[in-house]
């Protein structure tokens, strides 16, 4: 993958792996975080670090410039207030795609949510989480820009062989997965510029399907 990568969300634990494998492929990432400092105890001091909030559109401009592919590892961590659903998974993800597009990003990676399309899941109890993620996809994929959006199963932070994938769409599927396989498909999406324009769940199992999950990320088929 050649060209400036931009992570937003960096700091959480399913952005940190991904900084973390994509300094591993060689790959020096641009961080885009709300707190540089905290960031900065993180990681590395050998990482691009921005300071920007996806809740203020103004703050990512700068950011983006020159960048090539942005991943959005981006969540709400409150169903109420300034962090809730709307303002992070929704209002941030149309800021994050409105700033890449206005400076000339051409590729975009989302991790959303697996049930999205479930307006009666449990989940959407909570500040209506899931319908404010999807509403965020929604304007990523009209948008006009290449992209590819994750929804992967309930994550967890336990060690997982990432081998054991699947990989669907339709959003048929449950399970959950760990935010190190997530990072790995991340990562192999980094790498393969098709397909485009997908979106597809992810979910553990106990044991690989007869086709592997890189066989199956190849035959997505598009939004």
């Amino acid at each position: 993958m050649k060209g400036n990568i931009l992570v937003a969300g960096a700091s959480g634990r399913t952005g940190q792996l991904i900084v973390e494998g994509l300094c591993q492929m060689g790959i020096k990432p641009h961080v885009l975080v709300r707190d540089v400092s905290k960031a900065k105890e993180i990681f590395s001091e050998d990482l691009v670090y921005h300071h920007g909030d996806v809740r203020d559109y103004d703050s990512l401009l700068m950011p983006m410039t020159g960048i090539d592919l942005v991943i959005s590892a981006v969540g709400s961590r409150s169903p109420v207030g300034k962090n809730c659903p709307k303002h992070v998974d929704f209002e941030g993800t149309c800021n994050l795609v409105r700033a890449a597009r206005s400076k000339g990003v051409t590729r975009f990676i989302l991790i959303s949510s697996i049930a999205v399309t479930n307006p009666n899941h449990p989940m959407n109890c909570f500040g209506q989480v899931l319908e404010w993620k999807y509403k965020g996809e929604e304007f990523l994929r009209e948008s006009g820009m290449d992209y590819v959006i994750i929804r992967p199963g309930g994550l967890t932070s336990c060690f997982a062989d990432v081998q054991n994938l699947r990989i669907d769409q339709g959003d048929q599927v449950s399970g959950v997965v760990s935010r190190q396989s997530l990072a790995a498909v991340v990562l192999h999406a980094i790498q393969h510029p098709e397909p485009s324009r997908v979106s597809f769940e992810l979910v553990s199992v106990d044991q690989p399907d007869e086709n592997n999950w890189p066989t199956d990320y190849e035959s997505l088929s598009p939004d």
